[in-house]
């Protein structure tokens, strides 16, 4: 009786005082069945993809040619990142080719199937016994793989970085810590010395122990076990998180084509590479099935097909019994068989050549050994013994209609298999998605050289890498240059990506210098379950935007935006900030005028500059004093800027800077008394703001559009002298004092320097409005 049952049966032998009628028990509930509705509906939803992340993977087996299980494991793995919008940087260990001979063929062809493809040298011969009874989980490391990791790893990001067997896991320790760590185990090395000497083969490969194989886990973020057996083994020996990722094969059916020898016999096949493993259960096989078949007089013939052929001359000519040696494509064997069996009494791992028949839709008898970790019910796919598997094969020589039923079971199986794999890559894939992302807009200024404005994004990507990946997104041409982008990039590669606008393909032949993807804004919004959008520009994109989900929070730069788009302020403001459930607008002048925008929208202050502009400082400052002045200002301005040549004749002359292009041009004639700059183009280019001057005159009132032109200034400790906002000077200052000031300005410019030097410590010293707005808004929260 089952648990519902029986809580109904005691549900109504509690209630009411007469005698109970016990409902009829359920049938018992087939777990296996439940298992497999609830993966084809995993199946059915909607897979996670990547847009554009970039994933090393370290290797010390080629992935050509895909003639071996562990080569086809890692090929299908790669493509299917691949296929899912990630890049493969794959990096090549030739610990297979560690002789002085390396098959360029092949090499070449690694380099045509990767994004990128990287060759190590081997320094040392990695087949060596151990030095005790097992080995050491890294006593087959070689330093180089460290130097060559070391130096990726400075000049690029990578979302994850995948190992292939544990006794590489050493590698991880060179990944940073925003890089995922994935240890793709493939085999079980715990206790397989013991397996193969229990079995009478002399130990291969690599075998450990439990202790060492836990220091492989331990070094990982995630680990992924072939299949759910090894999973509980690896979970039991480390607190890594650790999942099946089973062995899927691209689905390839293939026709049988008999050869005319096989016309009226029934052709049973084993596809095996040359592992002591595959021979010795062949052997034993052939030991056991051969009497059966002629006690039975079954028309069967048993074929044996690849490199393990090789280690088989003692079945050769063997009546009942076919060795076909090596095959230049799977198919080959596929074609020539009518059933597929894997007579396995022992092995390790996943056995990729029974994911590989299922793919093909090939009917298959195996022993259930053989195939642990595939979701099969089928009771001739799990076969106690030999000998069963043997008389089976008799069964479907004499009944081909047998057949039928062991092919509909493949196919059942291969789509169920398909549902592992998806849920797997699915679960993994979250954890990249997952990372905490900003995506920050960016003005075409940023490729401009010596920007003032290339410099505040450089300082707050610089902040925001160590709380997130960041994605920069351009919807404006990029500069045909080379030089100019890998200038403007220069430093970024290990801490950002781009994405660019449909339609803006970078010029045939150029590179970015950084990983970049072509999507849409809302592509990459979609792209990323945590996700802040960081604007400092507004796209023409960000006004058709749909209705944003509450796990996107927006944050719009309005100082910025005043730099470059002044005409964004107003109506288009508030139509962007409509679409976010939460919207933080930033401006760095607290008197800043109001902006229209939603309802919900927050507003903070926080300082252009996250750190002092170092490009001021290269150049000495001069004996020379600059005013600033509003549009309306020029000739106040013009006014002071005379009074301080006159009583500081030797002074560089005045400059007047004003806010209005149109009067920022230099007086012809005999009035040309001073030089006139504008506040914006001196922001546009560091140059244009050197050499430092003496002190900085404020006419403007205070003014919030030249905010980020006084904090510059005062930033690089220079005296900004404003009529009531005095450098150490509490008191308002009027037109007369302000004078007054002026003409005494040698004398107070000492105090006047030291009083800019307090201010710029108090005031940014500890970036106190970037903390605050870390704090008071949760950013950081958000984030994470």
């Amino acid at each position: 009786m089952n648990r519902r049952a029986e809580a109904l049966t005691e549900r109504g032998a509690g209630s009411g005082s007469g005698p109970q009628a016990i409902p009829p028990a359920l049938p018992p509930a087939d777990p296996q069945a439940a298992l497999h509705a609830e993966l084809m509906a995993r199946l059915a939803e909607p897979e996670v993809s990547l847009l554009g992340a970039d994933i090393l993977v370290l290797s010390p087996t080629p992935t050509a040619p895909t003639d071996q299980g562990n080569r086809k494991r890692i090929y299908a793995v790669c493509r299917e990142l691949q296929r899912r919008g990630a890049r493969i940087h794959f990096v090549f260990y030739p610990q297979e080719w560690w002789f002085d001979y390396l098959p360029d063929d092949l090499v070449r062809e690694m380099g045509k199937q990767w994004d990128s493809f990287h060759l190590l040298p081997a320094t040392r011969h990695t087949y060596t016994r151990p030095e005790g009874a097992d080995y050491k989980i890294d006593e087959w490391w070689d330093d180089s793989i460290r130097d060559y990791l070391q130096w990726l790893f400075k000049r690029n990001r990578y979302d994850a970085f995948i190992v292939n067997y544990a006794y590489m896991s050493k590698a991880f320790e060179y990944a940073p810590a925003n890089t995922l760590k994935i240890l793709d185990t493939h085999d079980k090395f715990t206790g397989r010395r013991q397996l193969l000497d229990d079995n009478g083969i002399a130990p291969e490969f690599f075998y450990t122990t439990e202790d060492q194989e836990a220091i492989a886990m331990n070094r990982a973020q995630l680990v992924w076990a072939i299949k759910d057996e090894e999973r509980d083994f690896y979970r039991s020996i480390s607190n890594t998180p650790c999942i099946t990722m089973p062995h899927i094969e691209p689905e390839v059916r293939t026709a049988r084509v008999r050869r005319p020898e096989d016309n009226g016999r029934l052709v049973i096949g084993m596809l095996g590479s040359g592992n002591a493993i595959n021979v010795n259960n062949a052997r034993a096989f052939v030991k056991v099935a051969l009497p059966i078949i002629a006690q039975r007089q079954a028309p069967l013939v048993i074929r044996f097909v690849g490199m393990m052929c090789t280690r088989l001359p003692d079945l050769e000519g063997v009546p009942g019994v076919e060795l076909m040696g090596p095959v230049d494509s799977v198919d080959e064997f596929y074609r020539d068989v009518d059933l597929v069996i894997v007579p396995l009494a022992f092995s390790t791992g996943l056995k990729i050549k029974a994911v590989e028949a299922f793919a093909t839709g090939m009917p298959l008898v195996a022993m259930g050994h053989a195939l642990e970790g595939i979701p099969t019910r089928h009771p001739w796919h799990k076969c106690d013994s030999m000998e069963q598997v043997a008389e089976v094969c008799c069964d479907v020589a004499f009944d081909r209609q047998l057949l039928k039923g062991l092919t509909e079971s493949t196919t059942q199986t291969y789509a169920l298999v398909r549902a592992q794999a998806k849920i797997a890559f699915d679960d993994t894939l979250r954890r990249l998605t997952g990372h905490p992302t900003v995506v920050m807009t960016v003005d075409r200024s940023f490729f401009e050289l010596d920007s003032p404005y290339r410099e505040h994004i450089f300082q707050t990507v610089n902040l925001m890498r160590h709380l997130a990946q960041v994605v920069l997104y351009f919807d404006q041409p990029l500069p045909g240059n080379q030089a100019a982008l890998f200038e403007a990039f220069h430093g970024m590669a290990t801490h950002c990506k781009v994405a660019i606008a449909p339609g803006l393909e970078p010029i045939p032949g150029r590179s970015l210098g950084l990983p970049s993807a072509q999507a849409t804004l809302q592509d990459v919004l979609d792209a990323y379950e945590r996700v802040t959008l960081w604007v400092t520009r507004v796209c023409p994109e960000m006004l058709t935007l749909r209705k944003q989900p509450a796990r996107v929070p927006l944050f719009v730069r309005l100082d910025v935006v005043r730099m470059f788009q002044q005409a964004m302020l107003g109506g288009a403001m508030a139509h962007l900030t409509a679409q976010f459930n939460e919207v933080t607008l930033i401006d760095s002048h607290p008197l800043a005028p109001p902006v229209p925008a939603a309802p919900q929208a927050r507003m903070v202050t926080v300082p252009f500059w996250r750190w002092r502009p170092w490009l001021l400082n290269s150049d000495g400052a001069v004996k020379r004093v600059l005013v600033l002045a509003r549009g309306d200002q020029v000739e106040l301005a013009e006014l002071m800027a005379g009074i301080l040549d006159q009583f500081h004749p030797d002074w560089e002359p005045a400059a007047v800077v004003v806010g209005d292009a149109a009067l920022a041009v230099p007086l012809a004639g005999e009035d040309a008394r001073t030089e006139r700059m504008h506040a914006g183009t001196m922001l546009g280019r560091f140059r244009l703001l050197r050499p430092l001057p003496m002190a900085l005159v404020d006419l403007t009132g205070d003014a919030p559009e030249y905010e980020v032109f006084r904090e510059t200034y005062r930033r690089a400790e220079i005296p900004v002298i404003q009529p009531g906002h005095s450098s150490g000077d509490p008191d308002q200052i009027s037109l007369w004092r302000l004078t007054e000031l002026l003409t005494t300005l040698g004398e107070t410019l000492g105090h006047l320097t030291a009083a800019a030097q307090s201010e710029e410590k108090s005031r940014y010293g500890s970036d106190a409005g970037w903390n605050h707005i870390w704090k008071s808004i949760s950013v950081k929260n958000v984030l994470w």
